[in-house]
């Protein structure tokens, strides 16, 4: 019963959180002061004249040391040399973000050229609030692209990061973050890690952070081997209360999207509606010994994983409580080692109710080893899943063979539309067609989800298995 109780507020708090936040991105007006930037500008020029494009500033950090909270800068198309920090002085409100953005149409850069310190990114925020960085590309950097420190209320939109040594994108400790429809490209290509274990951390990078949405951005080509980091998009530390939604992470060697408690409480994630193609698939954890509980994984493709398709890690031995593993889609997981679909290792005997449903686990890799595999039997609970192979699996008292299939359990082949084109929705002749079940919270009647991976609405009985709704 204790469980239960949990879930409901938590996951109501969530939604109403979202529901805030649309409606204050609504109020946000824009700033009634613009001032403009260019390769050709002159820093010595007054903030009167550089509010015309015909008079800018030089540098994107003289607006930055200049310019007041709520105002807006114009970044007209070029190369810029230099490190940006963004001054407390800068700092918006609820009423008026501050904007830092690229022309409509220009392409606006800023190269590291291979330099900067360890840490530091080359464009950084500390205990700043009200920012929007919006259209901006940095590449080249030694480190991070964009940092963010003690921040609140920053969203990154439309930018991109090239080359950089360690995450593109790295937020650490704050609240209200959006990091929305951008590109990270060959992040993490630092070979470093200290002696304390750090290395150069994830393409995507959030740590400490609470009330966040990553959407919609495209994290790939990460393929150093031995890296020190890599992985596409990491919630750990502690973060807690936000979305992973719609996001295109591929071609990178570690996991493609990892949720990890660390040491602390990890908690109200939702991991939904992505596509991961030839990455090291999900993975949720307790690296340090960590309590994650009410994370969903639901309407996700994952596409020739190199490992299994989602790992409950047991690195740390961390506690996992209220894990839901529904509607997704895995097509030819475990192209390398001990792999499979699912790999729970933990051998936390306080783990309960890991919720596996709804999924299409399509398999006819030879290196498969099984198709679901488990530490703790007790603590899964499985149904209406889709099987093309079954593997079974062999460890003894936890093994999870043909036997433990259940009557609402397939073992069919779930006839995709177009496998080579990546179309992994169903044919009307499907036997996953209305043989998956409405997910709600456990001891509710409150629906986890509605929608399917592309937003069409599953309705209210008799659901499409996979992660896609005919």
């Amino acid at each position: 019963m204790r469980i239960q109780k949990l879930v409901l507020p938590v996951f109501l708090l969530l939604d109403l959180f979202l529901v805030v936040k649309k409606a204050e991105a609504k109020e946000v007006v824009a700033s009634s002061k613009t001032y403009y930037v260019a390769t050709t500008g002159d820093d010595s020029r007054s903030a009167k004249e550089a509010s015309n494009p015909s008079t800018p500033w030089k540098s994107i950090q003289k607006a930055a040391a200049t310019i007041s909270g709520g105002e807006t800068v114009v970044i007209l198309g070029g190369v810029y040399h230099e490190k940006v920090t963004v001054p407390v002085s800068c700092n918006g409100d609820e009423k008026k973000m501050t904007i830092f953005k690229a022309k409509e149409g220009d392409s606006v850069i800023i190269d590291g050229d291979n330099g900067g310190k360890i840490w530091q990114g080359f464009f950084s925020l500390k205990q700043n609030k009200y920012i929007t960085i919006k259209g901006i590309r940095v590449q080249n950097s030694s480190w991070y692209g964009f940092d963010i420190f003690d921040s609140e209320h920053i969203t990154i939109t439309g930018c991109s990061t090239y080359n950089t040594g360690a995450s593109g994108i790295y937020l650490n400790t704050g609240a209200n973050m959006n990091v929305l429809n951008n590109n990270v490209r060959k992040a993490c290509q630092r070979p470093y890690r200290e002696p304390n274990g750090n290395g150069t951390q994830e393409c995507i990078t959030l740590v400490r952070i609470n009330n966040f949405m990553i959407k919609g951005n495209e994290i790939w080509d990460s393929k150093i081997p031995n890296i020190a980091g890599g992985e596409g998009i990491d919630t750990k530390a502690g973060s807690h209360d936000g979305e992973i939604n719609g996001n295109y992470v591929h071609d990178i060697l570690l996991l493609g999207i990892y949720v990890d408690a660390g040491s602390k409480e990890g908690y109200n994630i939702k991991v939904c509606n992505n596509k991961l193609i030839r990455t090291a698939g999900l993975g949720v954890a307790g690296e340090l010994g960590g309590y994650a509980h009410d994370i969903c994984f639901y309407n996700n493709l994952l596409v020739e994983t190199i490992g299994s398709g989602l790992v409950l890690q047991s690195t740390g031995n961390g506690k996992f409580v209220n894990i839901y593993v529904v509607n997704n889609t895995f097509y030819n997981s475990a192209h390398k080692g001990f792999a499979g679909e699912i790999g729970s290792y933990s051998k936390n005997p306080d783990n309960a109710n890991i919720i596996i449903k709804n999924n299409i686990f399509y398999n006819k890799v030879a290196n498969a080893r099984f198709s679901i595999w488990f530490n703790v039997a007790a603590a899964h609970i499985l149904s209406n899943n889709l099987f093309f192979d079954f593997k079974p699996s062999n460890n003894g008292t936890n093994s999870y063979k043909a036997a433990n299939l259940t009557p609402t359990d397939l073992q069919a082949d779930p006839q995709f539309k177009n496998v080579e084109k990546n179309d992994f929705s169903l044919m009307a002749t499907s036997p996953a067609l209305k043989k998956g079940i409405p997910i709600t919270l456990t001891g509710t009647t409150t629906l986890l989800f509605t929608t399917d991976i592309n937003g069409k609405p599953r309705g209210k009985t008799n659901w499409d298995m996979g992660a896609y709704e005919l």
